[in-house]
Order: structure tokens, then sequence, then C-alpha cells
């Protein structure tokens, strides 16, 4: 009971985004800016700690995907809700939310741009 008091809470602090609730499984992950910039000083914790957890949320993506489950990079959600919801200590950043379950259905591919409106040549 007390799991589902959890993730309705959550569901909350990410504006109410009710499939976060729906799913068995939410992955909240999270950055360490302080042990980040240890190493590298303020690039470590503003950057390096976020990109860090980019790369490492989706490679929950593509791996959820290679088990035939579904996932959803939640981004919106008021962080030190969620860190008072999970009891994360103060130096830990929540960087996003994940859901994770079987999908309901299978959505469409989105429309994608061109790489020539994205990617930059430059001739020497």
């Amino acid at each position: 009971m007390r799991k589902l008091r959890i993730k309705r809470r959550l569901v909350e602090a990410a504006l109410d985004q009710v499939f976060i609730e729906e799913a068995p499984v939410v992955i909240v992950v999270c950055a360490n800016e302080v042990r980040s910039s240890q190493g590298y000083g303020v690039r470590g914790e503003t950057l390096y700690c976020i990109q860090d957890t980019a790369a490492a949320i989706q490679n929950i993506h593509l791996t959820a995907y290679s088990l035939g489950l579904g996932t959803c990079w939640v981004g919106a959600f008021r962080e030190q809700e969620a860190r008072e919801i999970l009891k994360i200590p103060h130096v830990i950043r929540p960087v996003a939310i994940i859901p994770v379950g079987y999908p309901a259905e299978v959505p469409t591919a989105p429309s994608r741009r061109p790489i020539s409106q994205i990617v930059h040549y430059e001739t020497f």
C-alpha cells in the first residue's frame, strides 16, 4: 500500500502525469552533483552529471525495449517534491522519472527532421 501512495504522490509531483502510477515499475534517475564536481569542478557539477544521467536513461530505454517493455522519459516534475517523497538526500538531484511496463499500445513513430536540418558539415 505504501508503494501505491508513493507512486500517487510522484504523479502529483509530475504535474498529474497519471501513467506513472499505472506502471508496475518506476525508476527515478538521479545525479550526484557533488561527486561529479570533485574531478571536474563546476563543469562536472552542472554538465557532466546531467550528461551521465542522460546516457543512463537512454540505456534504460533501449534495454527495456529489447525486453519488450515500454518506457517514458518524464522530465516535467517538481524536483524538490520528488526528493521529499523518495527521501533523496539534498546532495542528490532527481533528473528523470521513468515508468516501465508492458505497453498498452504500439505507437507510430513520430516524424523526424531531415538530417540536413540538424547536422552542420564544415569543409576544410
